[in-house]
């Protein structure tokens, strides 16, 4: 039988965090423990590093090279693909039936201005506002979390002792916490998961309006006869705030309970202070949601990656000419194949590209490999909050048992098997 220590009782054992590195290490000397095959772990890193597994250099080059064309490929899994496949593949086709004189070897420079460079911003502002709304998102999570620590254990000296948080104006004598001063109320029993409840919502709405589908988009402005796209979005946008806004507010009669039970002026003030940053966390946050990069500019490469085939169409047909051997100056299928190819590719490159900036345009979109993990690190504050109300009777200084810091005893394993052995 295998024991783990989880208190010092008995011949089990804790250890600190130096010795369970020094004894997982030894425990997993090459020869003893190796990895697999494919697999490794880093033992000299600590136990919890070490217990992460991590493929070896060529599996993980393998692994790398499949998941980068898989990303790729879906990145190219658009419409404007479809449309840019075929123009790539007409536009040599054209050019070298209709004007086979028309032969230029033109510069790529014109490329560069009207597509890459305007890509290039375009992906740098957009990776830009994403970092700026995780920065948004964290600080509105870690003003939360203090606001409801502040909330659940902030206490204050009583009538006749520290404990002022806890008194319900029964006296010690009769069972009670203690009685308070003349005009000062006790603190519901339940203010704490009171709290608790609100800010649990409160990140429901939250995630609910950033998983709303972004404003900005071209059609949005142009096409309203059409589609009343913007009309649903910025609605949703606006109860989705109204909501959490209603939330932020009603904090502060929290704070009232708080003040009404004798919390004195100046942290009672502290904690107002903590809701007032967070209501100018959840105002970045819906900047960032409802505001975005460049419309016009996203719209500028979108028609010219359109159009861009049939502009160097004669390019097309200047590199579909031989230039060696008997074909020299004569169009052959290879040639033509090559140059559709060459044609194709350029395009769902820059297409790629494009779609790579629009991706990253809304930061808080779901199911996209760059973007912010909304549900993710919105579920990281419940679960930080929960842990929180888990912990809310342990002392400060008890220290803190982490299931990776407890080593099993190897001598407890060779005794429990000799007893073992003795009751067969």
């Amino acid at each position: 039988m295998t024991k783990y220590s989880l208190a010092q009782s008995g011949p089990d054992i804790i250890v600190g965090r130096e010795e369970s590195k020094r004894r997982y290490k030894s425990q997993n000397e090459p020869g003893t423990k190796p990895g697999t095959l494919c697999f490794k772990r880093y033992s000299d890193r600590g136990t919890l590093a070490g217990n992460v597994w991590i493929p070896r250099i060529v599996p993980g080059f393998l692994l790398d090279q499949i998941s980068s064309g898989l990303v790729v490929l879906h990145l190219m899994a658009t419409p404007d693909t479809v449309i840019v496949l075929c123009t790539s593949i007409l536009s040599p086709l054209l050019y070298i039936n209709y004007l086979p004189n028309l032969s230029m070897n033109l510069t790529w420079s014109a490329v560069g201005i009207a597509i890459v460079f305007p890509l290039q911003n375009s992906i740098k502002d957009a990776f830009s506002h994403r970092e700026s709304s995780l920065q948004a998102l964290g600080d509105f999570r870690a003003t939360l979390i203090q606001v409801f620590l502040a909330n659940m254990s902030w206490d204050w000296p009583g009538n006749d002792g520290w404990y002022g948080r806890a008194e319900d104006n029964v006296p010690k004598e009769q069972g009670g916490k203690g009685v308070k001063p003349k005009k000062n109320t006790p603190l519901p029993q339940d203010h704490t998961k009171r709290v608790h409840d609100l800010m649990l919502q409160m990140l429901d709405l939250l995630q609910e309006l950033l998983m709303i589908p972004r404003r900005g988009r071209a059609r949005q402005e142009y096409c309203q006869c059409l589609s009343s796209e913007k009309t649903y979005v910025e609605a949703a946008e606006i109860k989705g705030r109204n909501a959490v806004m209603t939330l932020i507010t009603r904090l502060h009669g929290a704070v009232e309970d708080l003040k009404l039970a004798g919390m004195p002026a100046n942290e009672a003030s502290r904690i107002n202070q903590y809701n007032m940053m967070l209501c100018k966390d959840f105002e970045k946050l819906w900047s960032f949601k409802t505001y975005r990069t460049a419309t016009s500019l996203r719209a500028v490469v979108r028609v010219t990656l359109q159009f861009l085939p049939f502009l160097y169409g004669p390019y097309y047909v200047h590199m579909a000419r031989s230039t060696r051997g008997e074909n020299s100056g004569k169009i052959t299928i290879g040639t033509v194949v090559f140059a559709c190819f060459f044609a194709s590719f350029v395009s769902l490159l820059m297409v790629a590209l494009f779609n790579v900036a629009v991706s990253l345009e809304n930061p808080f979109r779901p199911d996209c490999l760059d973007t912010i993990r909304v549900q993710e690190e919105l579920d990281l504050t419940r679960e930080s909050l929960a842990q929180a109300v888990r912990d809310k009777e342990m002392a400060w200084h008890e220290r803190l048992l982490c299931e990776w810091e407890v080593v099993k005893d190897n001598n407890v394993d060779e005794e429990s098997s000799e007893e073992d052995d003795d009751d067969v």
